[in-house]
């Protein structure tokens, strides 16, 4: 999906081939800094994957390659191109109080007709409709289309004071070899996006199913203790201790299935995960009255989104059994990163297992399917899942 930066370093020496077999040797001297900074302008953006920054990227290098004082990029709404999707421009420091393009005037050109569009000044222009307030007064003015194969994306377009000399034509195709570039760059950055929210979609599935099972699993449980509260009390025998066993169920699978939902409203990715992370610790806190510690490294790395899900669901599983079985009165949440490996650790001073049934437990036994899903969940990631105790 993403192209990688020595393609485009290929269409950069092929759209300036041309211009090459018409200049002097001291131009192509000029030109050859160009094209090798066009160059390093494709290695920086084929790098990027996220749109803002990949549009103001691209708009500043236009500038800086030009020489140009002011510059704008905008591109059209993915799915109504009739709509202006974003707007970053290059020159003047407060933008954000000028109103968004409407499709009038010189800017939409480019992109309506699918060409270039080079002016010594702008208010000569037939179509141009002046200047909003607040925005930089334009005499020479040079704007180009963003294309995709047979897709307009955007404009790309740069422009000079009042009594600027005008663009010139090689000004011209210096821009739009950068805009070809800019344009596999978007498009890639649009595609990036597109295959995280697929991943983000299939995790809330995932996690979904396993609120399911989990409701379904509780329910169940309930309805089992129930039914013997029943035959124990038919039988002449006190139905209270299968009473309190359904209370401490019921209070447990609450605590479980809202933790399950609290995933489900936060896509858990690189940004949020730290946060979901000092959320299930607070609230196990809260609803436990257990002391509960959190250590996070300062920074993270990319992360999978499906890897964010396990860490996620590695904490929510070992807080609900150290809830349940180890009669704890402190629990410790640790995040570690190093090159190749995420680790998430969990500590308590409960009672711990015995290493005699640590083995078993990990298999699931019958009674420890949480335990034996995360193993799966975490080996198909490549990783290990282990269980110690206090004496080991």
């Amino acid at each position: 999906i993403i192209a990688p930066p020595h393609c485009a370093h290929l269409l950069i020496c092929l759209l300036l081939i041309y211009p090459f077999t018409q200049m002097t040797q001291s131009s192509q001297m000029e030109y050859h800094e160009y094209a090798l900074r066009l160059m390093q302008i494709a290695s920086s953006i084929a790098a990027q994957l996220d749109l803002d920054p990949l549009l103001q990227g691209i708009v500043d290098a236009a500038a800086e390659l030009v020489g140009a004082r002011y510059g704008g990029i905008l591109v059209l709404d993915v799915d109504d191109p009739a709509r202006y999707e974003l707007l970053r421009v290059h020159g003047w420091p407060d933008p954000g109080g000028l109103p968004q393009p409407r499709g009038l005037g010189i800017l939409s050109l480019p992109h309506k007709e699918g060409r270039p569009l080079r002016l010594a000044q702008v208010d000569q222009h037939p179509d141009s409709v002046g200047f909003p307030s607040g925005h930089p007064v334009i005499g020479p003015f040079l704007g180009v289309p963003l294309r995709f194969r047979d897709r307009v994306l955007g404009s790309l377009f740069l422009g000079q004071p009042l009594g600027h000399p005008p663009f010139t034509s090689e000004d011209e195709v210096l821009l739009i070899s950068l805009a070809d570039l800019a344009s596999v760059a978007i498009e890639n950055a649009h595609l990036y996006g597109k295959a995280e929210e697929i991943a983000r979609m299939r995790e809330r599935e995932r996690l979904a199913h396993a609120l399911h099972d989990k409701v379904a699993q509780l329910f169940y449980s309930i309805g089992l203790e129930a039914e013997c509260g029943l035959e124990t009390w038919s039988a002449g025998g006190s139905p209270l201790p299968h009473l309190e066993i359904i209370h401490r169920m019921a209070a447990q699978g609450s605590v479980d299935v809202r933790s399950v939902i609290f995933a489900l409203s936060h896509g858990i990715d690189q940004a949020s995960l730290p946060y979901v992370l000092q959320t299930l610790a607070q609230e196990f806190k809260e609803t436990t009255a257990i002391e509960t510690g959190l250590i996070l490294p300062p920074e993270l790395p990319a992360l999978d989104i499906e890897l964010c899900g396990v860490a996620t669901r590695i904490v929510q599983e070992a807080l609900a059994n150290v809830r349940k079985h180890a009669r704890a009165t402190m629990v410790l949440v640790s995040l570690s990163v190093d090159s190749n490996t995420l680790t998430v650790t969990v500590q308590d001073n409960g009672v711990g297992l015995s290493p005699a049934r640590l083995p078993e437990v990990l298999q699931g036994d019958g009674y420890h399917a949480g335990v034996f899903t995360l193993r799966t969940m975490v080996e198909r990631l490549g990783g290990q899942l282990s269980l110690l105790n206090g004496d080991e």
